[in-house]
């Protein structure tokens, strides 16, 4: 469930006509706070192409839309959030990290942080590292199958940190 890389995963969550928007509208907000405006936001999650949201996919929407209590959250995020997101390359470092012990934990239905960019970063670290899949989308690893996930990240501890 890692993210790997942001550019790529926004590549593959934003269609190429809609670039140019989402560039524009990055823009427009950093001259809205330079005038002194509060941060534009957008929702998280939303099924309505026609409202700006970070995901669309089913499994997102379900996750973050399930019943909370009241004020509990919020479906928005800055788009200067979004604008970080897309610059978040954490996959970079994992052919660095060595002998740092490497856990990656992978759902191989993963359409948010992308199942075959974790899975090449994987190939890319050095060892120590192990790879645990997940059959699944993102939030499988947290929900339906958390009792594998967390046994994969408990024993992995046990074994490294002695």
């Amino acid at each position: 469930m890692p993210t790997i890389s942001g550019f790529e995963q926004g590549l593959r969550r934003v269609s190429p006509d809609a670039i140019s928007a989402l560039e524009n509208a990055f823009s427009e907000d950093d001259r809205a706070q330079l005038r002194g405006e509060p941060p534009r936001r957008q929702l998280i999650v939303g099924a309505d192409p026609a409202v700006p949201a970070a995901y669309r996919s089913k499994p997102a929407i379900d996750f973050y839309l399930q019943p909370l209590l009241d004020g509990a959250w919020e479906n928005s995020v800055t788009l200067q959030s979004t604008r970080a997101a897309r610059m978040y390359e954490p996959g970079i470092w994992a052919p660095r990290i060595s002998p740092t012990p490497l856990l990656m934990i992978v759902a191989l239905a993963d359409t948010i942080t992308v199942t075959d960019l974790a899975l090449a970063a994987y190939e890319r670290a050095l060892e120590p590292k192990k790879l645990v899949t997940i059959q699944g989308d993102h939030f499988d690893p947290y929900l339906g199958q958390f009792e594998k996930s967390s046994a994969a990240a408990i024993g992995w501890f046990e074994d490294h940190l002695n």
